[in-house]
């Protein structure tokens, strides 16, 4: 297993970038993580350069990222803990190119970005979405700071092999920090009753949470659980997301983490479904998890 040690942050100088910048600090204290903070400016949009073309452009581009540079590195040195590596970078491109550019070649282990924007239609095309749809490494989304002690983590399962690698994830943060787990299965009706290509809707039997035991018995099988875990397992009726939404809100969550392959086995599919809805709908942070992805070690 492989150890947390690179943690890119997507930094904006406005309140989600001070929740990108905590949530990585307490993760990088605690894991003894490199930080990279980087900033990116957006180009100058193609209407304004042809309203006014005597606009030096690329000039004026240049000064703001040297001033935004000098501003980066001067609040890196102000929160800088003791055992925590900072570096700094300002680039021009796009925030979600450049992220994932920085990440692949900084060998990052994990991206984090921040939101404050509460809404389905406020995250859809945001930063956020394009990083974790196109990122190849975990991604924390941080709509709110992440406690420095234990933490209440919740874990939808769909019972894939894709929703493993995110529960071992919840689990390696929860012995890290300490706190509990809770995992939840959605029994969404919408699913279990299917349409045939041009026939009548077929009605099978309802499943009851006692007909799913045997699913539960073997996804927490292959997990690494112990005595020194606290953990939960649930399962509840309704639509996955928002089911999952109102869970974390009454368990008190400090963290969704979700993985971003369904029972489909199509990339992108529970990610497409699921995932980004919760990310639009939950008001806690959420971290979605790739099935080949990096999976942490805490000390």
């Amino acid at each position: 297993m492989s150890r947390l040690r690179r943690i890119v942050v997507g930094y904006t100088f406005a309140a989600d970038g001070e929740l990108a910048l905590h949530s990585a600090l307490t993760l990088a204290e605690r894991s003894h993580a490199a930080l990279y903070l980087l900033h990116v400016v957006e180009p100058y949009p193609v209407y304004i350069k042809m309203r006014f073309p005597s606009v030096p452009a690329a000039a004026l581009l240049e000064e703001v990222v040297l001033k935004t540079r000098a501003q980066l590195k001067e609040l890196a040195e102000r929160v800088q803990p003791a055992e925590v590596q900072v570096e700094t970078d300002v680039r021009i491109g796009k925030p979600f190119v450049e992220l994932i550019s920085t990440c692949r070649t900084w060998q990052g282990d994990l991206v984090v970005v921040g939101t404050t924007q509460q809404g389905e239609e406020r995250f859809l095309g945001s930063t956020g979405e394009r990083v974790l749809r196109k990122a190849p490494v975990p991604v924390l989304v941080a709509k709110r700071e992440l406690p420095v002690g234990p933490k209440t983590i919740l874990v939808p399962t769909d019972f894939s092999l894709g929703a493993q690698p995110a529960a071992a994830e919840a689990l390696a943060l929860v012995r890290g920090f300490g706190g509990r787990i809770v995992f939840l299965h959605v029994l969404d009706i919408h699913y279990i009753y299917p349409a045939g290509y041009g026939a009548e809707t077929v009605l099978l039997p309802p499943l009851t949470p006692e007909d799913l035991e045997p699913d539960w018995q073997e996804f927490l099988h292959e997990l690494p659980l112990g005595s020194d875990v606290l953990w939960e397992k649930q399962t509840r009726e309704g639509h996955a997301a928002q089911t999952i939404a109102d869970t974390a809100d009454e368990i008190g969550a400090d963290l969704v983490v979700i993985g971003t392959h369904g029972r489909s086995g199509l990339a992108h599919m529970l990610l497409g479904s699921v995932a980004e809805q919760v990310l639009r709908s939950t008001t806690c942070s959420v971290l979605t998890v790739r099935p080949d992805a990096f999976r942490f070690e805490l000390p």
